[in-house]
């Protein structure tokens, strides 16, 4: 078949030449000009999508487009450092291919464990991070070839479907500096030097003592993140005299605890935490405010919480904010946020104002926010009560209410201690509706505004600012805004915002 043969060989050489040509092509096109530094990071961008609830159709596409990426991928072995437990035939040949890179198990959704155990246990000494949602008998089996072997793990994090029971793991991890565990519980006196720790659904016989997390906190002097979600101590407990009186978390970001009111004060009496950290609690408080608070006052700042630089109070019917210094008006940004508590019995005004000089000092608060519905059915002597403590305040602003009646009132109403109107260092006052509108806002409170304005004007002078936005009825009648400043009821700014802004 000396023909064949022939044609057999011509193909090869056109085959040859023609792989050629396309390579010349592939290193003309633009994309040929970028570092492989750069690929590398794109390649690395591909991979993470393999962990999505999405994954693409064809997972590893980019590694057949041609010689050169594909080179560059097989030659980057911190491509393939993750390995998705529940995918054995891409974790076999991800653990080929990450040589001897540090490894990340992950699971991207609760799932059977497919890759055998004893592949893992060749491996484990590589592992650095561990991120798995898995039945509790495939963790046991995980960890049971693995667990001996953690010395250089430094992140675990750890989830079982919810259940009733916790699943215990006896797993010493004094390495691991990011802890994680939702359903799951480890022996709490290997766990030190952390930098982040979040407890979610564990029970109370597995819960970590306040001893326990004291002793954890001592021992992780750079503790960033702390969150304690659903977390119930099962018998009260007295700290030892024999302990330092404060445990001080200089480093600590984020503190966010969900409990009873009191694992709440037993958890807080002994923190001391930097000026800094936003603390957020979620309980049903069914007292003041203080209460929660061992030392009759914010962890912040123990020896003297009128350091704490809280400028802003933002009040809700089942929330309160304290806000720091510079905080626009209904900042969402976390970092402007100081303590915030969320309760499923309502706080509003009521355990707000009577706790405000227990936990900060009211001479600074310059800006007060009240929220959707605080103001319902509130009786006046309550906005008297807040509006005495904060006699330095100079804005207001109001977030959508059926009634402002009370509100109007109290601002025209002369306090007695002072002999002066309440909040006489006024200046700004805001109404606001965010996500709908104000609706018959003008045509409801309008005349009613103007009067607290002219009995303000004659005891202070006018405001220098009023600020509408999605009030209804503002923007097409602004006859009354231009009568605003016609009779010199404010001197400065008068906003009227449909959209698109805030006050």
């Amino acid at each position: 078949m000396p023909e064949f043969r022939n044609l057999r060989g011509g193909e090869e050489r056109l085959t040859l030449m023609l792989s050629s040509v396309r390579c010349k092509l592939n290193d003309l096109a633009p994309i040929a000009s970028l570092p492989p530094e750069i690929l590398e990071q794109v390649f690395d961008i591909c991979v993470s999508w393999l962990y999505g609830y999405q994954k693409p159709k064809h997972r590893l596409a980019w590694t057949q487009v041609c010689q050169s990426w594909r080179r560059i991928s097989l030659s980057s072995s911190r491509l393939w450092h993750r390995i998705d437990l529940c995918d054995a035939r891409l974790a076999d040949e991800f653990l080929l291919r990450s040589k001897q890179t540090p490894l990340s198990l992950v699971t991207p959704c609760c799932s059977p464990l497919k890759l055998t155990t004893d592949k893992l246990t060749i491996h484990a000494h590589r592992l650095r991070s561990i991120d798995v949602f898995l039945p509790p008998d495939e963790m046991v089996q995980l960890f049971r070839s693995v667990g001996p072997n953690l010395g250089s793990l430094a992140s675990l994090s750890l989830k079982i479907p919810p259940m009733s029971s916790t699943l215990s793991l006896n797993i010493p991890i004094p390495f691991v500096r990011r802890l994680n565990l939702d359903g799951v519980s480890v022996p709490w006196e290997t766990c030190q030097n952390l930098t982040s720790l979040s407890l979610r659904g564990i029970n109370k016989e597995y819960t970590p003592s306040v001893s326990e997390l004291y002793h954890i906190f001592i021992n992780s002097p750079h503790l960033k993140s702390i969150r304690l979600e659903g977390f119930t101590l099962p018998t009260p407990e007295v700290p030892s005299s024999l302990e330092p009186e404060f445990i001080h978390l200089p480093h600590l970001a984020d503190l966010t605890i969900s409990s009873d009111t009191h694992t709440l004060t037993a958890l807080l009496s002994r923190l001391s935490l930097n000026l800094n950290t936003r603390l957020q609690l979620h309980v049903s408080l069914s007292d003041d405010l203080h209460t929660l608070f061992p030392r009759s006052g914010l962890p912040h700042a123990p020896n003297n919480a009128y350091m704490i630089p809280i400028q802003t109070i933002r009040l809700s019917q089942y929330s309160t904010h304290f806000l720091r210094t510079g905080a626009h008006p209904w900042s969402s940004n976390p970092t402007h946020h100081i303590f915030a508590l969320s309760s499923a019995a309502p706080v509003g005004l009521t355990r707000t104002s009577r706790s405000l000089v227990r936990l900060c000092n009211p001479h600074k608060i310059t800006q007060l926010e009240l929220n959707t519905g605080v103001l319902h059915d509130v009786p006046i002597s309550l906005l008297y009560t807040l509006f005495s403590c904060l006699n330095t305040l100079e804005a207001l602003y109001v977030a959508f209410h059926s009634d402002l009646e009370t509100l109007f009132t109290a601002l025209r109403s002369i306090d007695p201690s002072t002999a002066l109107p309440y909040l006489p260092t006024l200046t700004r006052i805001g109404f606001s509706r965010p996500g709908d509108i104000w609706r018959h806002f003008a045509t409801r409170w309008m005349r009613d505004l103007m009067e607290m304005l002219r009995w303000r004007k004659e005891r202070l002078g006018p405001l220098e600012s009023v600020c509408f936005w999605r009030c209804g009825g503002v923007f097409e009648g602004l006859g009354e805004v231009r009568e605003m400043q016609e009779e010199g009821l404010v001197r400065g700014f008068v906003g009227v915002l449909e959209g698109g802004g805030k006050c």
